[in-house]
């Protein structure tokens, strides 16, 4: 089912919990992350080094106190923008100086690593509400799918490629899009 991902807000979230992971939480959410996406494995301290810098980087999804998916993002500062536009950012390896500050607008958010597979969906619902957020409900997302059906989910929810051909996809938030016009009959 097709839905935009700025409408996943208004939808229920009644069996997981979001939260932005605590810095000693990193090791394990990687863990867990790597099992759906192994190249997470040599990622840790790159994974430690964003958190720290920006602590609403990566978000735990939990269901009874058990961790069952994860959100990570790269919240991007124009410079970093410009740095993914250009396909100059090392994605496992990222410059903390393209990350924004905490507590100012983000400029774009790059979704580093989703896990999310059956009731740990509805983390999604609670990640667009939050990204509805004022640092955060003006900034385009952006992302690679890997996969069928990430390229799937990603497409379902409104991403499309920055240019025809691109791996890049970029969902473009509501209230970027230009309003058609209402005509007088």
């Amino acid at each position: 089912m097709k839905r935009e991902f700025d409408e996943l807000r208004h939808l229920p979230v009644r069996r997981v919990s979001a939260i932005a992971a605590p810095l000693a939480e990193i090791p394990d959410l990687v863990r867990f992350a790597a099992q759906e996406i192994p190249s997470l494995a040599a990622a840790e301290a790159a994974v430690m080094r964003v958190q720290a810098k920006h602590p609403e980087s990566v978000w735990a999804f939990r269901r009874a106190g058990q961790t069952v998916g994860i959100y990570s993002m790269l919240l991007l500062n124009k410079a970093g923008l410009e740095r993914l536009l250009a396909g100059s950012i090392d994605f496992a390896d990222p410059p903390l100086e393209c990350l924004s500050e905490p507590g100012t607008p983000v400029t774009a958010i790059y979704k580093w690593a989703v896990v999310a597979r059956g009731t740990a969906a509805e983390g999604l619902h609670a990640m667009s509400r939050h990204l509805g957020g004022p640092l955060y409900a003006a900034a385009n997302l952006y992302a690679r799918a890997v996969g069928a059906a990430a390229k799937r989910l990603d497409f379902n929810l409104g991403f499309e490629p920055v240019r025809p051909g691109s791996e890049l996809l970029v969902y473009v938030r509501m209230c970027n899009r230009a309003h058609p016009c209402a005509f007088a009959a």
